[in-house]
């Protein structure tokens, strides 16, 4: 799910680094190992749909990363 931030004067972006593209701001939905994540902001390029994080939200989804990732290995059943 994706939709557009209503202040689009704070965008800092204003082409995608892979394509070229132009750069929205929007609320986006991640997947992060298998984990659905709900309301994300990002910029995502319109062209290609290349997601960019600002310094907050990317350390935000590295700690949800490394959560899910650690209660994995707790979870996990031992090796006979």
């Amino acid at each position: 799910m994706e939709r557009k931030l209503q202040n689009q004067k704070e965008r800092k972006m204003k082409t995608c680094y892979q394509c070229g593209g132009p750069i929205s701001r929007k609320i986006v939905d991640l997947e992060l190992e298998g984990v659905i994540v709900k309301g994300v902001p990002a910029e995502v390029c319109d062209k290609c749909g290349e997601k960019y994080f600002d310094t907050k939200t990317a350390t935000f989804v590295q700690e949800i990363t490394g959560f899910i990732k650690n209660k994995r290995a707790e979870l996990a059943l031992p090796a006979r």
